[in-house]
């Protein structure tokens, strides 16, 4: 049977009302620790892979939908018995499945976050839906564990319902599965898994990155630190764009949008008075400036679980089309490329971003935003900071598979 490729959140319906004769839901407990050596590489098309990746496959993923980097290996989701049943595994950069757990295949998902003391986790969701019976889903749950050894670190953690992002950000899908509707959300904390903001009391949950948080609470934008709740910063602190036209009326501040990745190390803002608009680009610790943008385009974010993060969008200054990148938090500033026709960045992986365009795709440093190969090859899947990367290629029966190139050396600083 074909299992299709699905996404690292699978959307569940919530039901309200409890059912009667439910098997309870368990608590989550460290995963099985396994060592299960790699399978055998698949053949590589090498027309896919770009240049600046090894061609010979080193082994291939065990897993049935993209995985994610952590660490120094990778977590990601199998199906069994047909697609009935759902398991999470850790594999190293070795090719070794190091863990194993298992989770509701009906209402399931994982994230990964970093702790304030830097150490990566991937967290988990679980639920007491039961299809099979008609059961719809009462509790959800989401728990951290350990990427490299499956341990878990906290939770369980009741959440209304899905992961939906950015960052620690769960809440129920309304309707139907298909619906892109969300009720209440709730954000969670990073090292411990506490609910640091619920939409029900009146907060309205916008961004989470690794600790900090960006609501709208009491009439303005405010970030807050989910270890100690302390502010850091609010939007009536922040001066006025130089680039926003002199207008009347009053200057009002929001969120502007949400990155295309999982989340993102900069925040983007939208500025608007009277008829006229402009969208900031923001350090989420401290509130930092550092970028201004065109309103002629909205800006597209990726990210990476290390912090590096690029933004596309128009410079309100040259007003060309731009890449701004950050390599790591501690930059103070950023690099500025300019884009080609319908250029747009799609994936940074170990230190690489990956782009999209009009006229075909290339890969730029991180450090710098230097060219480093153009091509019509796509972009890799997943790569942890040092070790392999995994690259999409199809197996005999036809499925979509993972396979494990190494890297060139090549710009990766």
């Amino acid at each position: 049977m074909r299992v299709p490729a699905r996404t690292g959140a699978l959307a569940c319906l919530l039901l309200v009302l409890t059912a009667c004769g439910r098997p309870e839901l368990a608590d989550p407990t460290d995963a099985r620790p396994l060592d299960v050596p790699p399978s055998p590489a698949l053949t590589v098309d090498t027309e896919r892979v770009p240049d600046v990746l090894g061609d010979r496959g080193l082994w291939t993923a065990p897993y049935a939908s993209e995985p994610k980097a952590s660490d120094d290996g990778f977590v990601g989701l199998v199906f069994d018995d047909g697609g009935e049943g759902l398991r999470f595994l850790g594999v190293d950069s070795r090719g070794h499945t190091r863990w194993s757990t298992p989770r509701n295949p009906s209402c399931t998902g994982f994230t990964l976050t970093r702790t304030s003391q830097g150490d990566d986790l991937v967290v988990l969701l679980d639920s007491d839906a039961a299809p099979e019976r008609g059961l719809l889903a009462t509790t959800i749950t989401a728990a951290a564990y350990d990427p490299s050894t499956g341990h878990k670190v906290w939770g369980p953690t009741e959440v209304p319902g899905t992961w939906v992002g950015p960052g620690l950000v769960f809440a129920q899908i309304s309707h139907t599965v298909m619906s892109e509707d969300t009720g209440p959300k709730v954000a969670l904390a990073a090292d411990t898994g506490a609910v640091v903001a619920d939409e029900k009391d009146g907060d309205v949950v916008l961004h989470e990155y690794q600790g900090t948080l960006l609501v709208h609470r009491d009439g303005d934008l405010r970030a807050i630190d989910t270890s100690s709740g302390e502010q850091l910063w609010r939007g009536t602190e922040l001066p006025i764009p130089e680039s926003l036209p002199e207008e009347t009326g009053k200057v009002t501040l929001t969120y502007g949008h949400r990155p295309r990745s999982d989340s993102a190390g900069l925040l983007t803002l939208r500025w608007e008075r009277g008829e006229a608009s402009v969208y900031t680009v923001h350090d989420p610790r401290d509130g930092r400036l550092l970028a201004e943008l065109s309103p002629r385009t909205e800006p597209v974010t990726v990210g990476n679980l290390s912090g590096r993060t690029v933004v596309a969008g128009v410079s309100a200054t040259t007003g060309a089309p731009v890449l701004l990148g950050r390599d790591a938090p501690s930059r103070d500033g950023l690099w500025t490329v300019e884009t080609r026709p319908g250029e747009r960045p799609v994936r940074i992986v170990s230190g690489l971003l990956y782009t999209t365009a009009d006229d075909g795709n290339r890969v730029l440093s991180m450090t710098d935003g230097h060219t480093l190969s153009e091509g019509t090859w796509e972009a890799p899947v997943a790569g942890p900071e040092d070790g392999p990367v995994l690259v999409g290629t199809v197996d005999p029966d036809g499925n979509a598979a993972y396979v494990a190139v190494d890297r060139s050396g090549t710009g990766h600083g």
